[in-house]
């Protein structure tokens, strides 16, 4: 029988990582490996839908987004020309609102925490190959600090590697893709009327995102489509502010050209991507590393804290040192997950490509504007408090088909307007639909 030196092995310690480790309340014995464990400045992970602080409250981890100035985003203030209305969370519930933060900030409350459980071992280390024999996973091996080889045995290896995960490809078939870039950078002294709203103006030809993170500062996210990143040479960035700037409400202008003028943009991919796992036992995909779906939502956090709360739910109990058992807990969270989660993948990589439609992007913010259940119905699937995949496919359809006769008055447009809403949607139910494991 196989010795073991820890109960679970950890491969990150970013958000999924940590949260995960943070969730544990077994005392299973556990070692954690990050290749970078220094606070850095991230635009990714920094809006966390009410779904995400409600998993955190059922973990009993609400308390790792305090003390660091994380601002409350109270829902969406929609932008397009000089139109403009608010869809807020508290037309769902009451106590009901997300989170801007700083990715760093979260991570390093993260960090912290978990370094105070006697039952975890934290190490700055890279993760250069995983120990396994016949298609059974049972370690790790990792170069530390000292450039030290070390091999570290567990019965389960949880691989939370990230967007560019080394180790996605041998454990899945991802199918992963570019949709855009986001190009980030921080607003400051911005005067707004609604500050604690995230903006979402789509006046341009590609969305941009305004919401805060922290004290008198906001996040400017603006989509760069394609699946080449943008050139940020001297003349591309002022390019960029020059087209930013002619559809930036003018209550904007002046914090966005000091910020663009003196701060280093910042760009990071938007991928989609929902990877079919191998059969392998004492190993599991967690977080970014398993899916991904465009950041247009910020469902990112939310899709993985539902993750965490249904790997512990099928790992509950299970003796590891039993492969059979600890093989058929692990097939059953790749099954169930997707139950949790797909309503966030579906909506997310959906209204991006509305967004990027003109006649579906006129559609939309004529269907929200209208009120009722017409945007607190969207609302609640993107705020990750409604999963139901029948209520989201009604909403999307509806928006093409709001006005039937126009299937007599203007059939051509209308027809057109269908056609494309079929043509976003039947890739990305089908991307869905794929089997969780191959």
């Amino acid at each position: 029988m196989r010795k073991y030196d820890y109960d679970i092995i950890v491969i990150g310690a970013g958000v999924a990582g940590g949260i995960f480790v943070a969730s544990q309340n077994q005392g299973k014995k556990i070692l954690v490996i990050e290749r970078d464990l220094s606070e850095q400045e991230r635009i990714i992970g920094e809006l966390m839908q009410p779904g995400g602080l409600k998993a955190l409250e059922e973990m009993g981890l609400r308390h790792l987004t305090e003390n660091f100035d994380a601002q409350e985003v109270n829902g969406y203030k929609m932008i397009k020309g000089e139109q403009t209305f608010k869809i807020e969370y508290k037309e769902i519930g009451n106590d009901i609102a997300g989170l801007g933060l700083q990715n760093g900030k979260f991570l390093s409350s993260i960090r912290n925490y978990i370094q105070t459980l006697s039952n975890v071992s934290l190490f700055q280390g890279n993760v250069t190959e995983l120990l396994e024999d016949q298609n059974q996973v049972f370690g790790v091996k990792f170069t530390n600090n000292e450039s030290e080889t070390i091999e570290k045995k567990a019965p389960l290896t949880v691989v939370c590697d990230g967007p560019m995960s080394f180790f996605r490809s041998k454990l899945s078939q991802p199918n992963k893709h570019v949709s855009s870039y986001f190009m980030g950078l921080i607003l400051k002294n911005l005067e707004l009327e609604d500050p604690s709203l995230g903006h979402m103006i789509l006046t341009g030809e590609a969305p941009i995102l305004v919401y805060p993170i922290k004290t008198n500062s906001y996040r400017i996210l603006i989509d760069y489509p394609g699946e080449k990143p943008p050139r940020l040479g001297a003349k591309s960035i002022q390019k960029i502010k020059e087209e930013i700037s002619a559809v930036l409400p003018t209550y904007m202008l002046k914090s966005f050209e000091e910020a663009i003028d003196t701060e280093q943009i910042k760009v990071m991919p938007n991928h989609r991507m929902n990877a079919q796992a191998f059969r392998k036992n004492g190993v599991v995909l967690l977080g970014d590393s398993l899916n991904m779906r465009h950041p247009i939502t910020g469902g990112g956090m939310t899709a993985t804290f539902n993750d965490i709360l249904s790997l512990n739910k099928c790992l509950d109990h299970v003796p590891y040192e039993n492969e059979r058992e600890l093989f058929s807990a692990i097939e059953k969270y790749y099954t169930a997950r997707k139950k949790n989660v797909e309503t966030i993948n579906i909506l997310a990589n959906a209204l991006y490509k509305v967004f990027r439609n003109e006649d579906l992007k006129d559609a939309c913010f004529e269907y929200l504007n209208k009120g009722g259940e017409k945007s607190t119905g969207p609302l609640s699937i993107l705020a990750g408090i409604n999963r139901n995949k029948k209520y989201l496919l009604k909403h999307f359809f509806n928006v093409a088909l709001q006005h039937p006769l126009h299937f007599i008055t203007k059939p051509k447009k209308q027809f057109h307007l269908y056609k494309n809403a079929l043509e976003i949607i039947r890739p990305i139910l089908k991307d869905e639909d794929k089997p969780a494991l191959i």
